[in-house]
C-alpha cells in the first residue's frame, strides 16, 4: 500500500510529506581526488519508521545494508533531493551509500562546492589537502576533516597547492617565509626597519597563504594591497610560525607588517632574565634561608 501511495503522488506533493521520524545518525562525506563525494549515512536502528534526506546531487551506486554489508529493505521518496525511508527492523545500524557526482567543480585551480545541508556532516579531504577556505575563512584541518553544523557554506580547497619558499637572512640567522597560491609571486622583500613583508601577487582574487616564522616577525599583524588595509585572518599557530590568509581582490603589491621584529624579539629573554634575577635579590634579602 506504502508502494501504491508513493507512486500515486504528484512531484510537488513529494516535495512536503514525511514517512517517518527523524533519525538517530552520523553523515559522513569523503571526497576524492577526482571531486567525487562519498557519503554515508550510518543511522542507528529503530522500531520506528525513519526518514534519512539524502544530499543535494546527482547520485548514483545507492545501497542500503547492515553492518554485515546484506541488503536492507528501503522505499525512496521521490523529492529533491530524494529521501530514503527505512521500515521498523532490528538492525542495530543501517548504512545508506551513494556518491554524488556533480557538487564539486574545478575552475582555475581550486575545488568548489556551494554546500547545503541541515544537520551535522563529517567531512574528509583528499590527501595534500591540509587546508581549506570556508566562506572565504580559511581552515587549517592537517590531516583530519572538518564537522559542518548544517546549513549553507562555500567550501574550496586545492590539491598540490603550489609552495612559493623566500629565504630571509638577517645577521647570522636564515628564516624561510612560505607563501602558498596559485597565482605568481614577485619582488619579495623583508624590512626590517619597516617590520614588514612585501610582495606582488599578478592575479585576482587568488586565495594567498603566508607562513611566517615568529621569530622573524610577531604577530598581530596588518595586512594592506597597494596602500589599502585589506582583512585578514590569522588563522593557525603551531608555536613556531603562523598561518596568515586572505584574497586580494586586485593584483598588485601585498605588504604585511608585524608588531615586533628581529632582532626585537629576542631581546624579550634577556630582559626576561634580568628581571628574574632582581626578583631573586629582593627574596634573598627578605628571607633567611640559613
Amino acid at each position: 500500500m506504502i508502494s501504491v501511495m508513493l507512486l500515486s503522488m504528484s512531484q510537488a506533493f513529494a516535495q512536503e510529506i514525511t514517512l517517518g521520524a527523524i533519525p538517530e545518525q552520523i553523515a559522513e562525506i569523503t571526497i576524492d581526488e577526482e571531486g567525487i563525494a562519498h557519503v554515508v549515512h550510518k543511522v542507528k536502528g529503530s522500531t520506528k519508521t525513519l526518514q534519512i534526506d539524502t544530499y543535494e546531487g546527482s547520485m548514483i551506486n545507492l545501497s542500503v545494508t547492515d553492518k554485515d554489508g546484506s541488503e536492507v529493505q528501503y522505499l525512496t521518496l521521490e523529492k529533491y533531493p530524494i529521501a530514503v525511508v527505512l521500515p521498523p527492523s532490528g538492525n542495530d545500524m543501517i548504512f545508506i551509500r551513494y556518491d554524488l557526482t556533480d557538487v564539486l567543480s574545478l575552475k582555475n585551480g581550486v575545488w568548489t562546492w556551494e554546500f547545503n545541508a541541515p544537520g551535522i556532516t563529517n567531512m574528509y579531504f583528499p590527501e595534500g589537502v591540509d587546508m581549506i577556505w570556508v566562506s572565504d575563512r580559511p581552515v587549517y584541518i592537517g590531516e583530519k576533516g572538518i564537522r559542518q553544523h548544517g546549513g549553507k557554506m562555500t567550501l574550496e580547497y586545492v590539491i598540490g597547492e603550489p609552495v612559493v619558499l623566500k629565504e630571509v637572512g638577517w645577521e647570522d640567522a636564515r628564516f624561510s617565509v612560505a607563501i602558498r597560491t596559485l597565482t605568481d609571486v614577485e619582488q619579495f622583500e623583508f624590512s626590517q626597519p619597516t617590520k614588514s613583508i612585501t610582495f606582488d601577487v599578478a592575479k585576482e582574487n587568488q586565495l594567498v597563504t603566508v607562513i611566517i616564522p615568529l621569530e622573524l616577525l610577531w604577530e598581530p599583524y596588518e595586512v594592506y594591497l597597494n596602500s589599502n588595509k585589506i582583512l585578514n585572518r590569522e588563522f593557525y599557530n603551531n608555536g613556531t610560525h603562523v598561518w596568515l590568509g586572505f584574497r586580494p581582490d586586485t593584483s598588485g603589491t601585498i605588504h604585511i607588517v608585524g608588531a615586533t621584529v628581529v632582532p626585537e624579539f629576542p631581546l624579550f629573554v634577556p630582559l626576561a632574565i634580568g628581571i628574574s634575577a632582581v626578583l631573586v635579590l629582593q627574596l634573598r634579602n627578605k628571607f633567611n634561608f640559613r
